[in-house]
C-alpha cells in the first residue's frame, strides 16, 4: 500500500494520512493499526516512522542539540480523527477491531521517572536505557523492523487488543491531569507547536485536555456500541481501576479555601497509579495474564474523567470570551500543594475547545466572535497569529535586580559589598545584576551550594536561599518562557501567523457548523458559524494577490511574520486541512458509511458559467470525458465522477452503473451499498448526478 512507501516524522505521517484516506478509505484500518502499534507501553509515541520501523532520538554528548523525550504531537487528536474517519467510511470496523489481539507496543528505550521524581524536577524526567537500545539493535539484526517492538519473557512479541492500546493512550494523559490547569507536559518535549518548546517541564496544556475529552467521549461510545468484553493485560486493568477509583473518590470541584492542596492530592493519586504501572512494566514486563473488561467499566471510566475535564475547561474560560491555551504549574516547598498560573491567550486553545464537545453551537459562535475581536486577529492579513504581539524589553533592561530586593536579602547585600562575584554584581551604572554564567536556576543552585561550603557564607545561604531563588525566577521568569513564540519575530514567533494553525481553525469551524446544522441548531446560529467559516477561509493565501500574500498565493507557506510576506514555502501541514474541508465546499460529506450531499457550504461561485468538457481518469486508469453544463460542477469521489447541480425542486441523486443501469434516489444520501462501491473502488459505478437545494447560508462568492 502507499503507507509502506511513506516515511517521516511521526506527526507528519498521520496528519497527512487523515486527508489521504478521503481518497483511499480502504486503507484506514491499516493506518489505524500502524498508528496504535507505534505507541509505547507507557502510552507515548516514537519520534519517527520509517520503512525500517519506528525510530527514536538517541543522546549524543558531542551534539549540543541532541536531546531525548516524547513529543506530545497531539497524539490523541490524530488518533481520534483517524478513528472517526474509519467510522464515517467503514462503520463498525473499529468496533470489530476492539477485541482483536493484533496489536503491539513500540519498545522505545526511554524510562519515565517515578512520579515523585517528576514533581521534584519536571524538566529532567526521562532516562535513556542504553542496554535496552542495544537489545533492540540486536533484535533488528535478526528480525528487521519488528525488532523495535516490545517482546515478552519468551522473546515473542507482546500482542494485545485494540481496546488496551486505546486505554493506555488515555490513561497516560490522565496520569498528568492537573485540575484547573490542563495536561502536564513533562516528557521533555513540547506539543506539536514546538514554538512553545520551553513549556516542556512546568507547562500545562488545555489543548491536550480538550483533545483528551474528545477522545474519551468517542472511546466510551464505541465500546458501549460494540457490546464486547475485550481481554486487557492485568497490568493495564489494574491501572484503569486505580485511576477510575481516584476520579470517583475525588470531588470534581475543589474547596475554595484549599484548591492547591486538593489539586496536588488529585495529581498524587493519578500520577502514582501511572508510576506504579510504568515501573512494573519497565522492570518485569507484562505477565501475559489478561482480564476481560466490559463496556460498563469503560463507560464509567470515561464519564468520570469527562466530568473532571469539563470542570477544568469551564475554569479555563477567560473574561474576554476566549479560553486559556496553556498554563503553568508550581509546587510548594513541601510538595503538598500545586498552584496554577495563566499564560497569554493563544490560538491553539480556541481551536481545541471548539472541537471538545463542551460548547453548544451558540457558545461556539460566541467564541468565534470573541476571537475575531481579540488581540490574536491580524487585520492586515484577515487571519490570526498564534499569540498576541508582546513588547520585549531591551537587552540592557533585562537582569536588573531592584535595590529593594538586595536590601531585603542580606546574602545578596553582603556578597555585593564584599565583591564576591559568584552570584551578584554591579554594572557600570551601579545596578545590581545576577552574574552572566547563571544561565538557569540549576546554575544558581550550584553557586549557592558552593558558597554554603564556605564558613563565611554558610548561615546566610541557608537563611536567604529561598528568597534568592524567588528573586531570580521573578526577574527571568524562566518557568513562564514559551520559547521562540515569545522571543523571535519569525517562524511561529511574535506577530507571526502560522498557517497550519489557521487551517486547523478552519477545520474546527467547519466541523462546528456542520454539527450545528445536522443537530438542528437555529438557522441564526448556523448562519453565524458558516459566516465565521467563510471569514477564516477568506484570510487564507489562495484568496490573496501575490502582493497581499508576499509570495505565490497558490503555494503552501509556513508562516507570515509581521515585517514580511509569507515565508518558508512547503514547510506546512496546512494543505492537509484544506483537503479535509474541500469536499464540503463542493457539497459532499461522508457519514456512517454513506456519501451525503449537503449544500451547507456550497457557494454559487463554484458552479460553472459555461459548458465544459471534463477529462476524468477512472480507477482503471482510463480517461473519459464528462460534459458539464452551465450551473454545475464536477468532482470525483474515489475517482468516480460526480456532477453537482442546484435545483429549485426536490433534491435527488441519479447513479449510472457500468453495466448500463441507472437508478434514482430521492433525498441527499447515496446509501451504504452504493457508497461502499465507491469506497472499495469496485468499478461498478460510472457516474453520479446530484441535484442539491441552494444553500441558505454560504456566501454566493465572486
Amino acid at each position: 500500500t502507499p503507507l509502506t512507501r511513506y516515511e517521516g516524522n511521526w506527526r507528519d505521517i498521520f496528519q497527512n494520512w487523515e486527508a489521504l484516506c478521503v481518497s483511499f478509505p480502504e486503507y484506514l484500518p491499516s493506518v489505524v493499526t500502524t498508528f496504535v502499534n507505534a505507541s509505547t507501553a507507557d502510552g507515548n509515541n516514537p519520534y519517527r516512522i520509517t520503512r525500517d520501523g519506528i525510530d527514536w532520538e538517541v543522546p549524543d554528548p558531542g551534539d549540543p542539540w541532541s536531546n531525548i523525550g516524547y513529543w506530545g504531537d497531539h497524539q490523541l487528536i490524530y488518533l481520534l480523527r483517524l478513528l472517526e474517519a474509519t467510522d464515517r467510511f467503514l462503520p463498525g470496523e473499529v468496533a470489530n477491531m476492539l477485541a482483536k489481539r493484533w496489536f503491539t507496543y513500540a519498545d522505545v528505550p526511554y524510562r519515565i521517572s517515578a512520579y515523585d521524581d517528576v514533581v521534584a524536577n519536571p524538566k529532567a524526567t526521562i532516562t535513556f536505557d542504553g542496554e535496552a537500545h542495544a537489545r533492540s539493535g540486536r533484535r533488528v539484526a535478526a528480525l528487521g523492523g519488528d525488532g523495535k517492538l516490545l517482546t515478552g519473557a519468551d522473546d515473542e512479541l507482546v500482542v494485545v487488543t485494540m481496546l488496551e492500546k486505546l486505554l493506555v493512550a488515555a490513561l497516560a494523559k490522565l496520569a498528568n491531569f492537573v485540575p484547573g490547569g490542563g495536561i502536564w507536559m513533562n516528557t521533555q518535549r513540547p506539543e506539536w507547536n514546538d514554538a512553545n518548546n520551553a513549556l516542556a517541564g512546568y507547562g500545562l496544556s488545555v489543548v491536550t485536555l480538550c483533545h483528551l475529552r474528545q477522545f474519551l467521549s468517542h472511546l466510551g461510545a464505541v465500546v458501549e456500541a460494540a457490546g464486547v468484553e475485550p481481554p486487557v493485560s492485568v497490568e493495564v486493568a489494574s491501572w484503569l481501576e486505580h485511576t477510575a477509583t481516584a476520579l470517583r473518590e475525588t470531588p470534581v470541584e475543589a474547596p475554595r479555601d484549599d484548591e492547591d492542596r486538593h489539586r496536588k492530592a488529585v495529581m498524587d493519586r493519578l500520577g502514582r497509579a501511572a508510576s506504579e504501572y510504568r515501573l512494573g512494566v519497565y522492570g518485569q514486563g507484562f505477565s501475559g495474564a489478561t482480564v476481560a473488561v466490559d463496556a460498563s467499566t469503560v463507560r464509567e471510566f470515561c464519564d468520570l474523567a469527562i466530568d473532571h475535564l469539563d470542570a477544568t475547561i469551564q475554569l479555563s474560560r477567560r473574561s474576554d470570551g476566549l479560553v486559556h491555551s496553556y498554563n503553568l504549574v508550581g509546587f510548594s516547598a513541601d510538595a503538598s500543594a500545586a498552584s496554577v498560573s495563566h499564560l497569554p491567550e493563544m490560538l491553539e486553545g480556541q481551536v481545541a475547545v471548539l472541537g471538545s464537545g463542551v460548547l453548544d453551537p451558540e457558545q461556539e459562535a460566541a467564541l468565534l466572535d470573541a476571537l475575531f475581536a481579540s488581540a490574536l486577529h491580524r487585520s492586515d492579513q484577515g487571519s490570526f497569529m498564534l499569540a498576541p504581539v508582546r513588547h520585549l524589553p531591551g537587552f540592557v533592561d533585562k537582569n536588573v535586580i531592584p535595590d529593594d530586593d538586595v536590601d531585603a536579602n542580606e546574602l545578596l547585600a553582603e556578597l555585593a559589598a564584599a565583591g564576591e562575584a559568584s552570584i551578584v554584581g554591579r554594572d557600570l551604572e551601579g545596578r545590581f545584576r545576577f552574574r552572566p554564567h547563571l544561565t538557569n536556576e540549576s546554575a544558581l543552585v550550584d553557586a549557592l551550594d558552593r558558597l554554603a561550603g564556605d564558613e563565611r557564607w554558610r548561615v546566610l545561604v541557608e537563611r536567604d536561599r529561598a528568597a534568592t531563588l524567588e528573586t531570580y525566577e521573578r526577574i527571568f521568569a524562566h518557568h513562564a518562557f514559551l520559547g521562540r513564540s515569545a522571543a523571535m519575530y519569525a517562524y511561529e514567533g511574535i506577530g507571526s501567523i502560522y498557517w497550519h494553525m489557521v487551517t486547523k481553525l478552519l477545520v474546527a469551524v467547519h466541523d462546528a457548523a456542520t454539527a450545528a446544522a445536522v443537530g438542528g441548531a437555529s438557522p441564526e446560529v448556523v448562519g453565524r458559524l458558516v459566516a465565521a467559516y467563510e471569514e477564516v477561509r477568506a484570510g487564507l493565501g489562495f484568496n490573496k494577490t501575490a502582493a497581499e500574500f508576499g509570495a505565490v498565493p497558490t503555494d503552501p507557506y509556513s508562516h507570515t511574520p509581521a515585517h514580511a510576506g509569507a515565508q518558508q514555502p512547503g514547510m506546512t501541514g496546512a494543505v492537509k486541512e484544506e483537503l479535509l474541508v474541500r469536499p464540503s465546499e463542493l457539497g459532499v460529506r461522508f457519514d456512517d458509511g454513506e456519501v451525503v450531499f449537503d449544500p451547507l457550504l456550497l457557494r454559487r461561485a463554484e458552479l460553472l458559467e459555461s459548458p465544459t468538457g471534463w477529462t476524468v481518469v477512472t480507477e482503471k486508469g482510463e480517461s473519459v470525458v464528462v460534459e458539464l453544463a452551465p450551473e454545475t460542477l464536477g468532482l470525483t469521489v474515489c475517482q468516480v465522477p460526480v456532477v453537482v447541480s442546484v435545483t429549485a425542486g426536490d433534491p435527488s441523486i441519479e447513479v449510472d452503473f457500468s453495466d448500463g443501469r441507472t437508478t434514482r434516489r430521492d433525498g441527499l444520501r447515496l446509501g451504504r451499498e452504493i457508497s461502499a462501491m465507491l469506497f472499495g473502488r469496485t468499478g461498478e459505478v460510472r457516474l453520479i448526478r446530484a441535484a442539491l437545494p441552494p444553500s441558505a447560508f454560504a456566501s454566493p462568492g465572486t
